[in-house]
């Protein structure tokens, strides 16, 4: 068994009208305090004057009159100056793994590196739509294509542009990706994640603890194929390794219930883990519309909740 057919993407396909239709009613904030150049809707560590008070200082000469706290003033009879919380435009990072295994289709529409590919293009369009600064990131087992995180709406041109040449080949070293993107974004932001994670959960997580390290702000979106999930298949079964594993022959009804439980203990290490990171962790079968992970992903993350699973793991 082997999915390993690269189709031919146009860059206008990747990006789908109920997409567009959605990103225009949403947005995507950052919960944690991120650095911009520009104003934006995210809270700055940078002090400004245009959105929350954030705290006093002493007046100074020189400083504006209409700075002054006038309560303050009446409280302690001395001149104190407001300082506020800038808002600033969010930097993100959308990392996309084209590694071999990505080109997994099974029996759906889309192969994972598909639904990636699409994923990444719609948050591409959200993020500069709403005037943040989004870059792109294609790896295996190295950084193959990169795009730097820019608010213009050119960026989105060259981002389609990249994610319709992706296809799936090589092997994935996860961790080592996250190492080499980490070096790569000067400033604190936002990384959004698209990978099926088969590679060691201990390594990758290791990997995603040294991001948060640099105070980034991380959304890992786990790609994976209901037949991954579920081994439904029957008879004497081919498996050919999608990253250069030998042939494995075997008949799958008689592991079936030891993988299943292999595969609730893998997605229970990355739940958790993320957990204890602090990291957003969705699980995102590809038998679901496209529009409809999108949609789902940016709900949730509004409502609060860091842990997104689809439905029918176990």
């Amino acid at each position: 068994m082997t999915e390993h057919n690269p189709e031919n993407r146009a860059s206008t396909e990747i990006l789908d009208p109920l997409i567009r239709a959605e990103a225009a009613r949403l947005e995507m904030i950052a919960r944690e305090t991120v650095e911009g150049a520009v104003s934006g809707l995210h809270r700055s560590p940078y002090q400004g004057r245009n959105v929350e008070f954030s705290e006093h200082r002493p007046y100074n000469p020189g400083d504006e009159l209409r700075l002054i706290d006038w309560r303050a003033y009446a409280k302690t009879d001395r001149f104190h100056v407001k300082l506020f919380e800038e808002d600033t435009n969010l930097q993100v990072m959308l990392a996309v793994d084209q590694s071999g295994s990505m080109g997994f289709r099974g029996n759906q529409p889309f192969s994972k590196l598909d639904v990636a590919v699409r994923l990444a293009a719609s948050f591409a369009y959200l993020f500069l739509r709403q005037g943040d600064a989004a870059g792109l990131a294609c790896c295996s087992n190295d950084i193959d294509s990169l795009i730097p995180s820019r608010s213009r709406r050119d960026n989105l041109v060259a981002i389609l542009e990249t994610l319709a040449r992706t296809c799936s080949s090589g092997p994935s070293q996860i961790r080592r990706v996250l190492n080499l993107i980490g070096e790569r974004i000067r400033k604190r932001g936002m990384v959004l994640i698209f990978s099926d994670l088969l590679d060691d959960p201990d390594e990758v997580l290791r990997g995603l603890a040294m991001l948060r390290k640099s105070r980034h702000e991380i959304i890992l979106v786990h790609i994976l194929a209901p037949e991954e999930i579920q081994l439904p298949y029957r008879g004497s079964v081919d498996f050919l390794g999608l990253e250069g594993e030998e042939t494995l022959r075997t008949v799958p009804q008689r592991l079936r219930n030891a993988y299943r439980e292999k595969v609730v203990e893998f997605l229970r290490a990355y739940r958790e883990g993320a957990a204890e990171l602090g990291i957003d962790y969705a699980l995102c079968r590809t038998d679901r519309p496209v529009e409809d992970l999108f949609r789902d992903l940016v709900v949730a993350r509004k409502r609060g909740r860091a842990v997104m699973i689809s439905e029918g793991v176990s």
